[in-house]
């Protein structure tokens, strides 16, 4: 092994067992040998301990979980089992898989200058090395702004600029590409591997851009694979087809608008947030009975905001939103639109908030003010088909992903007409959003989807969107995943097509 290599040798580690949860990942003599300068993908399905392995590397657990851990991590002979965190600021970096858990200030220049603050470089030098990141990653534009101004995407490429600026010999990615547009995947991944430093990513779902990386690990079970090569085939590329890491074939079979009636329209929208930074404006929208749509865009193009609007969580300035609960009686207000729709937020703890997983499924149905009888027997079974744990687990002990399927199971249990799937598919494996989308369209009238997964999006949909600088565009007819990433490519260019409604009622 060479100078500054990663050392694993025979991992083990298991959580504190608490009264009332199932430890909830062990890792069980993991190896592996990652040279300097490799760009390395760890594959893992949901609960898999990609997380926790990840933590580990940077030396967070069990220092700040609790746990028993044994084996050798070595980083260039740094053991990592042994070093305090703050000790290997300018060895080792991570972006969590949630980068909100991971703010610490109200800024985005302060957020991205913290650690170099930490560590006492001059204030010119903090300047320069920030500027230079927020240009290498593609928000500038976020300098002068606010942390609580930014899209799940721009708070993830917010969290990288903040290492790039550091800039150690490790980088721990958790899920990071998740919340990324197409491009800028594209663009990370080239910049990684013209840094020379040594990059793990963790990551729940294949995508194309890994076939340059080095090689990949799949966790699987608390064990580590041997290590592979791309293409993944024989054993290992069953193996991560089974576990919904490689997309299965998926059979479009798109819903016909004959003779469907509008079940959610917009006219004539405008929006601006208060600090005048972004503003939003959309001509025409329509949602059909029976319909799956998705909408594809840049992060920080104005997606979220948009959704917001349609279910009643935003006012806008002007415009219309119309809901068709039968085709004779019309409804708007934000009142209705609040029980017409349901959203599925990015960051499922803004919707998650009770004590146990029992009480956030049965929640809602209290409040509908159905019998006891009836709650419990739905919430059983919402925990059998999400994948749950037992119903008196705190949601706080569950991993990001398990918390993702609590959010889906509470909305798959309120069946409201329309569902709003807010990058619904982060942390979750190809495998459990398919079978996610299929759950609600058996309990809704529509499904609206935001992700930037361009082959979910190609897969699931019946029409596609494309959302660019606050705009709404009807212009990809074939939306094949290759179409949307060239539509995305093209969509940052000044050409104005506004979106037309196409579909007559």
């Amino acid at each position: 092994m060479k100078n500054g290599s990663l050392l694993i040798k025979n991992l083990n580690f298991s959580y504190p067992e608490y009264s009332e949860f199932i430890k909830s990942c062990i890792l069980e003599g993991l190896s592996a040998g990652i040279s300097p300068g490799e760009l390395i993908i760890i594959f893992g399905g949901a609960e898999s301990g990609k997380s926790t392995l990840a933590l580990i590397l940077a030396a967070l657990i069990p220092l700040h979980s609790g746990g028993k851990v044994s084996g050798t991590v070595e980083l260039g002979g740094i053991s990592l089992l042994d070093a305090e965190p703050y000790e290997l600021t300018e060895n080792v970096g991570i972006v969590f898989q949630d980068p909100e858990k991971q703010s610490v200030t109200t800024e985005c220049f302060d957020e991205a200058a913290f650690a170099l603050e930490s560590l006492g470089i001059p204030a010119e030098q903090i300047e320069s090395r920030v500027r230079d990141a927020f240009k290498k990653l593609g928000i500038s534009r976020l300098i002068g702004a606010s942390t609580s101004e930014t899209s799940g995407g721009e708070k993830k490429r917010l969290a990288l600029a903040g290492l790039y600026a550091v800039n150690p010999d490790l980088w721990l990615l958790d899920e990071t590409i998740e919340e990324l547009d197409n491009p800028a995947r594209i663009e990370l991944f080239s910049m990684l591997q013209g840094s020379g430093k040594t990059v793990i990513v963790f990551a729940s779902k294949y995508y194309d851009i890994f076939d340059d990386a080095d090689g990949f690990y799949l966790l699987e079970n608390g064990r580590l694979s041997e290590r592979q090569s791309f293409p993944a085939g024989g054993d290992i590329g069953e193996r991560l087809r089974n576990a919904g890491i490689l997309p299965a074939p998926v059979k479009r079979e798109q819903a016909s608008l004959l003779g469907k009636q509008g079940l959610l329209q917009a006219s004539g929208l405008c929006y601006s947030y208060p600090e005048g930074s972004f503003s939003l404006e959309i001509d025409n929208f329509r949602l059909h009975e029976g319909e799956t749509i998705s909408i594809v865009g840049r992060n920080g193009c104005g997606k979220s905001t948009f959704v917001r609007l349609l279910c009643g969580l935003l006012v806008p300035a002007s415009g219309n939103i119309t809901a068709f609960p039968d085709a004779s009686k019309p409804e708007t207000g934000e009142s209705f639109l609040n029980r017409f729709c349901g959203l599925m937020f990015q960051n499922p703890d803004y919707q998650i908030f009770l004590p146990t997983v029992a009480d956030e499924l049965s929640w809602g149905m209290k409040e509908a003010g159905i019998s006891a009888q009836i709650i419990n027997a739905e919430v059983q079974k919402a925990i059998e088909i999400f994948r749950l744990p037992d119903g008196s687990t705190p949601p706080t002990l569950m991993s990001f992903s398990a918390r993702k399927r609590l959010q889906a199971a509470v909305y798959y249990l309120l069946k409201r007409p329309v569902f709003i799937l807010d990058e619904a598919d982060t942390g979750m494996s190809y495998t459990d959003f398919t079978d996610l989308v299929s759950r609600l369209k058996k309990v809704s009238k529509g499904l609206i989807i935001i992700t930037h997964n361009l082959e979910l999006a190609s897969a699931v949909s019946d029409r596609v969107f494309g959302m660019s600088r606050g705009r709404l565009y009807d212009d990809i007819v074939d939306f094949s995943a290759g179409r949307l990433n060239e539509w995305l490519s093209d969509s940052e260019k000044p050409e104005d097509h506004r979106m037309e409604d196409r579909v007559d009622n």
